[in-house]
């Protein structure tokens, strides 16, 4: 009678999914930099649905956010592994595929690399003086700590300053100390809209600055299987179209309004992906402009 009722236990067992009998994976996202910082939303609902998509497979998962660190700190805890499935999305370069595991999908479809710049009162009255990319790179340019594109300005001879704080690049724009603050053109809408309040806060209208800017979900080399299993739920839902669908709820206002077909468009090498598997590039946002 015992051996027929452990029989029928792990009868019982078998059947039920994996999903209810295993504790959910719990994935532990970067997070804002603060209450204004919109630019998490997308990141953290494309995860959710590249989760989704593979739920059946892989079982539940439950996300959580990080304390707040800078990208340069939250690189360093990914390469120390001092967060339990830590997951950061950040620019692809060349150190980062040799250190972390990764799923090989630009996140951002590759619009982020579109630079639009909010600009000073001061150089608001200038730009139309700008006319080549040399003059462009003697203006005094802001970018973040850790962001690959700090570097990438600064290899191609721009003037950058480094600032730490997020929210400071507005306030500093709009009091003449920095000419411009680029930003992705995915970017533009939501940041204008939330710190607008700043007087004489505004985005200048005439160019734009282009360089390859792939963002990947990095994580660290010992949960290969979790970013394999992004990967797989982010190309399901981009064939499903699931993932367009986002991509237009978040990113479509903010294309429309920098109007990118208008601008002159200044292009520049991105050094830092050189050795980079090009395969990605057919999921990219693909802009009818020469």
């Amino acid at each position: 009678m015992k051996r027929i009722n452990i029989l029928t236990f792990y009868i019982f067992t078998m059947l039920i999914p994996i999903s209810i009998i295993a504790s959910p994976l719990t994935l532990t996202y970067h997070s804002a930099d603060n209450n204004k910082d919109v630019r998490k939303h997308y990141e953290i609902e494309i995860l959710t649905l590249a989760l989704e998509k593979t739920k059946n497979k892989y079982g539940d998962y439950k996300l959580i956010p990080s304390k707040k660190m800078t990208i340069k700190r939250a690189a360093y805890n990914l390469r120390k592994n001092k967060i339990k499935n830590f997951i950061l999305k950040d620019s692809v370069k060349n150190k980062y595929l040799d250190e972390f595991s990764f799923a090989n999908f630009p996140v951002d479809r590759g619009i982020v690399g579109y630079r639009v710049s909010f600009i000073s009162p001061k150089m608001k009255e200038k730009i139309n003086d700008i006319k080549s990319l040399e003059q462009l790179k003697t203006l005094k340019i802001a970018q973040g700590v850790g962001w690959l594109d700090t570097d990438i300005l600064k290899v191609n001879g721009f003037n950058v300053s480094i600032i730490a704080n997020y929210s400071s690049f507005f306030r500093m724009l709009t009091l003449n100390r920095i000419d411009l603050f680029p930003r992705g053109i995915n970017e533009v809408l939501e940041e204008y809209n939330s710190y607008k309040y700043l007087d004489k806060l505004d985005y200048d209208k005439t160019f734009a600055i282009y360089y390859p800017l792939p963002r990947f979900f990095f994580m660290n080399k010992k949960n290969k299987e979790i970013t394999k299993r992004i990967e797989k739920g982010l190309k399901i839902a981009y064939y499903d179209g699931s993932l367009n669908k986002l991509f237009k709820k978040y990113y479509q206002p903010s294309i429309d309004f920098v109007n990118i077909k208008q601008r002159k468009i200044y292009k520049i090498n991105n050094p830092f992906l050189i050795n980079i598997d090009k395969s990605y590039e057919k999921y990219n946002y693909h802009f009818l402009i020469k």
